[in-house]
């Protein structure tokens, strides 16, 4: 059985209570299949027990204060959220079953065609951009995947794909998390922006992490369209061989302007972007910076493989006014911008964010390092004249690899404070940490939050 039939009356165990392993659960109920879902935070967690009970009435059993492992013989699919990694004893545990992610089994259940995008930075811009272009042009679309904090409406693959009619398009940011556990993925429309060093406390090296990304293309073939950026020499077209071979249809954008592109529509000249042969100043639009630039081409040739092009999808990007937490303008007081980067969380996104802005910058950088290198930051801050103020843990650590010149605070509140003291007219003051959350923020989007908070009582707004 294929599709939606073949989890009929199968028996699924689910693992992770989060957003996307609850959409699951829900579905396998609705779909006639026999979900239990495990988690393994105790029961009489209040969050948790609130979970449990409204999963309970809608016929979902569950298991909390699990201990990570599985009998294979009770069945036949394991559907795992994001967080559980290739080695984790109930994935170990499942060997000779099917093993899914979200992603996948939203993919199975899905009737409308999947436009996806992955990479290291700059994926939830291209599918925000990607899902306002289509909406501007009156197509259904449902924004979808790892995106998240984004402050557009946004659902797991699996909760969208139960509800979009097959004329609706899903719009999805994809994760090297959730490919790593991909079969039969295959979007109709599929992009990757970059591939730069990150999440090696998760992958055992760059490599595998590259690998991974490219996953979303294997199944691609005649009818799908793949479209790349030529100038983004971290993803090689030459990496891209496989599926063309199997007849899928390559578009290349060129966001330098070195040439228009191959089947290209979206073009750059020095100071222009030209759509549908009418020319736009880079310097009106309203996003920042060269990468923006390349997301929103990519997004455009996405949206035309499955949309014809309307005045309407035109001004849907040309007045993108960017997502919360990325590059997200906060303020200004006494001719000093603030800015929101919480989702900058690896070293190249840290250089591409403050290339994006021309004024000099108070950079707040600090967190979880997730292992990685920052010595490229250190190289590109050496030719500026940016001054960075580091908060959070390891410190010492991050200081060491940036150069050992920086000061430290004990707060992000501190590290502001001290920024916009230094801080003149015509500079920027921005909170890009280059780094994953650590206490006392859970997450981007609480780290995010509290710099607002804060940003917002020097701005008095």
């Amino acid at each position: 059985m294929t599709g939606r039939d073949q989890f009929l009356g199968a028996r699924v165990a689910v693992a992770g209570m989060g957003v996307s392993g609850v959409a699951v659960a829900r579905a396998c109920r609705e779909l006639g299949a026999r979900p239990t879902l495990f988690e393994q935070q105790p029961g009489d967690v209040p969050e948790v027990l609130a979970l449990t009970e409204k999963l309970q009435a809608q016929e979902v059993d569950v298991e909390t204060g699990w201990n990570g492992r599985l009998d294979a013989a009770d069945f036949e699919y394991l559907v795992v959220s994001p967080g559980f990694k290739r080695d984790h004893p109930c994935v170990v545990d499942m060997q000779g079953r099917e093993v899914l992610s979200e992603v996948e089994f939203g993919s199975r259940v899905a009737e409308a065609p999947i436009l996806a995008v992955t990479g290291t930075n700059g994926k939830s811009t291209t599918v925000a951009m990607l899902y306002t272009i289509l909406r501007s042009a009156g197509r259904e679309a449902y924004l979808c995947g790892n995106i998240s904090g984004s402050g557009l409406p946004e659902e797991p693959l699996t909760s969208a794909a139960m509800r979009a009619p097959a004329s609706a398009y899903l719009v999805a940011e994809v994760s090297s998390y959730q490919l790593e556990f991909v079969k039969t993925l295959r979007p109709k429309v599929a992009a990757c922006t970059n591939v730069t060093p990150d999440h090696q406390n998760r992958h055992p090296s760059f490599e595998d992490y590259f690998e991974t990304k490219m996953r979303l293309f294997d199944n691609m073939a005649a009818g799908d369209v793949i479209v790349a950026n030529v100038d983004e020499r971290s993803v090689p077209v030459s990496r891209l061989r496989k599926p063309m071979s199997r007849g899928a249809r390559l578009v290349l954008v060129s966001p330098k302007g070195n040439g228009v592109g191959e089947n290209a529509q979206i073009k750059r000249t020095t100071e222009k972007l030209w759509i549908q042969e009418d020319a736009y100043p880079l310097s009106e639009l309203p996003f920042y910076g060269e990468h923006n630039l390349a997301n929103a081409m990519m997004a455009w040739e996405m949206a035309r493989a499955v949309s014809k092009p309307t005045m309407a999808a035109v001004a849907g990007l040309t007045t993108f006014q960017g997502l919360a937490n990325r590059l997200e303008f906060v303020g200004k007081r006494n001719g000093v911008d603030v800015v929101n980067n919480s989702m900058c969380t690896n070293p190249a996104a840290v250089i591409a964010s403050s290339l994006a802005i021309k004024s000099r910058q108070h950079i707040l950088m600090g967190g979880n390092t997730k292992n990685l290198d920052f010595s490229p930051v250190a190289r590109y801050l050496e030719n500026t004249e940016d001054q960075v103020y580091l908060f959070g843990p390891r410190q010492e650590e991050l200081n060491r690899m940036l150069g050992g010149q920086w000061p430290a605070y004990n707060s992000l509140k501190e590290a502001f404070l001290a920024a916009v003291a230094s801080a003149v007219a015509g500079e920027v003051v921005i909170l890009s940490p280059g780094c994953a959350s650590s206490e006392p923020f859970a997450n981007f989007r609480e780290r995010g939050d509290a710099f607002k908070k804060i940003a917002k009582e020097w701005l008095g707004t």
